[in-house]
């Protein structure tokens, strides 16, 4: 369950996250990222084939996708600076995901513990997956807005064509 939760708590926060209307109203919670926002791959290398320990530029301030958007400095600072302010929080939230998702495994696998147990950790992990999910949300609409409506499709077309790369590269077909 913990490992489930942080894939998607890094698909979500990765670099390449779309900002589309589709995207705010994605509701899984995200996987575990690095400082400057990108995930490991499943194999445990970033997304581009680098090692694991190698960052990536958030597409805000990667020149060419800045170049592609006609994004400015202003948009770049502004987008980096709530991505910075929202990071702690979310981290902070996955972590108590993490310590619920465990603590609910442990109590199926032990397989002892009274079902009202059972069902409140269950309610208490859900409700922390609810609380991560909502700060991303809100995290990726304030993005949403400091770009205009062609920058919007733009940057949508740019990673619906990077997804098709991805799955395109993928021998397993995994998402």
């Amino acid at each position: 369950m913990a490992s489930r939760t942080a894939w998607i708590f890094a698909a979500a926060l990765t670099c390449a996250s779309p900002l589309s209307a589709a995207s705010l109203c994605d509701q899984s919670a995200p996987p575990k990222v690095d400082q400057q926002g990108a995930k490991p791959a499943a194999d445990g290398r970033g997304n581009d084939g680098r090692g694991k320990d190698e960052h990536r530029v958030p597409w805000w301030k990667a020149p060419d996708t800045r170049a592609q958007l006609a994004l400015t400095e202003k948009q770049s600072k502004d987008i980096d600076d709530i991505f910075q302010e929202t990071v702690p929080s979310l981290r902070a939230a996955k972590e108590e995901l993490d310590k619920l998702d465990d603590a609910v495994a442990k109590l199926i696998k032990e397989g002892t513990a009274d079902i009202t147990v059972v069902t409140a950790k269950v309610a208490q992990a859900e409700q922390a997956r609810a609380n991560l999910t909502s700060k991303r949300t809100v995290m990726l609409y304030r993005m949403h807005r400091l770009l205009t409506p062609d920058q919007r499709a733009k940057l949508d077309a740019i990673f619906a064509q990077r997804e098709a790369e991805r799955r395109k590269n993928d021998p397993n077909g995994r998402r």
